[in-house]
């Protein structure tokens, strides 16, 4: 058994130690900086509808990883300030190839899925290709790679979604379970037969005899997921034990990121991933606060009251530093640039959060953390106002082009 519970008491010791106070951040966006960034992105999306045009479609479908990445490596630029040692990593040729790998082949598994579910499931990849480069393993899109990040646009769905009853999602829950654990369980529907699929990609890459640390840390996510239902209701819970499952569920995720990974992992090592899972956990509890609300699903954040949240926000910020301080212990974290490009995408979504969730903030709040955006509020808030699927459309285009050149060779 893998020690979960000691890992959750260290990282709400570490929670409880974190302050919130507000935080120091290395740079400031003053106003003509922001409305220079906005222009930036408003030139961005107006290369997207470009893309509309035969021929531009056309030369997408010949080569998309060209056209792709130097538009995605403008816009991190020029919109959102990042250093060029940042872009050089998340930009290189081996996370170029491994991207365009996954849409290649989830296209293949799951026709369908669409672009926003595709891209779901290419966040995951990204933190486990980040993995693989402290771990010093090859990046690359292996069996279990696919099959971990597949999970989440079909399981997460599943039980985030309202319109299914509690009780639907905690038979899903013991049917999948069974089967994580290597028993025969028939699947009821596509959704469920498409994971015992994935679930067997992990099994022929890792042998449940000569690698049991992997499948534990399976239960330990499915374990997780399964407690994070008792958020749904009104089940008296105390604050305590809503942060005891937060953080199951987010450390346990990120774990099972690097038993998939690696195969074997340290002490050391699965603590820090725990408290990484922690730190991404809470950040989705921010991004999602008023949906949970409305939901009344139960987080950290969504018990709070409006215009009560900014300091909190300041103890996940202060926290996630001291967590990511953990992730030194990897051979392949050498220097700041990788733990420095984590965090800074890690915050900047955080306050982009804030800018978006922004009735739930004083004014005074709002005004500080403004600051350190580099767009601002109203801007991005309106952002959010347009079509849904624009914020996908790039997305969508490299999808369509990968899939004529499969269906062209």
């Amino acid at each position: 058994m893998l020690p979960v519970q000691d890992y959750i008491d260290h990282f709400k010791e570490m929670w409880a130690q974190s302050p919130e106070t507000f935080p120091e951040f290395p740079k400031t966006f003053p106003k003509e900086d922001k409305l220079r960034h906005e222009q930036n992105f408003d030139r961005f999306q107006k290369k997207l509808k470009e893309l509309q045009n035969v021929a531009k479609v056309q030369q997408l479908r010949n080569d998309p990883a060209k056209t792709f990445f130097p538009m995605f490596k403008s816009f991190l630029q020029t919109v959102f300030d990042f250093e060029a040692g940042h872009l050089e990593i998340i930009l290189s040729d081996e996370f170029k190839d491994v991207s365009k790998d996954f849409f290649y082949r989830a296209r293949a598994f799951g026709p369908e899925l669409n672009p926003e579910d595709i891209y779901q499931g290419m966040r995951n990849v990204w933190i486990m290709n980040g993995l693989q480069l402290m771990a010093e393993k090859p990046i690359k899109i292996t069996p279990s790679v696919f099959a971990y990040s597949m999970i989440y646009p079909y399981s997460d769905n599943l039980l985030d979604d309202p319109g299914i009853s509690n009780d639907q999602k905690q038979a899903f829950s013991v049917r999948f379970d069974r089967r994580l654990h290597g028993l025969p369980e028939k699947p009821v529907n596509h959704t469920e037969k498409q994971l015992f699929r994935l679930i067997t990609m992990f099994e022929e890459e890792f042998p449940r005899i000569e690698f049991p640390n992997v499948y534990e840390s399976l239960y330990a996510i499915q374990q997780g997921q399964t407690n994070s239902l008792k958020m749904i209701a009104d089940n008296g819970l105390s604050d305590d034990e809503i942060c005891t499952i937060c953080f199951e569920k987010g450390g346990a995720s990120v774990l099972a990121d690097g038993y998939l990974v690696a195969g074997e992992l340290t002490r050391e090592e699965e603590q820090a991933l725990f408290g990484y899972g922690v730190y991404l956990q809470l950040l989705d509890d921010i991004q999602d606060v008023r949906e949970d609300s409305l939901a009344f699903t139960k987080t950290i954040f969504s018990c709070l009251p409006e215009n009560d949240l900014g300091r909190f926000v300041n103890k996940t910020i202060h926290f996630g530093r001291m967590a990511l301080e953990e992730m030194r212990c990897f051979k392949g974290v050498n220097g700041d640039d990788f733990l420095g490009l984590m965090n800074r995408s890690i915050e900047t979504m955080i306050v982009e959060s804030v800018g978006l969730n922004h009735t739930w903030f004083s004014k005074n709040y709002l005004n500080e953390i403004e600051k350190v955006s580099p767009l601002h509020f109203s801007y991005l808030r309106k952002k959010r106002t347009q079509s849904k699927s624009q914020r996908f459309a790039l997305f969508q285009k490299y999808f369509e082009s990968a899939k004529s050149k499969i269906e062209a060779d």
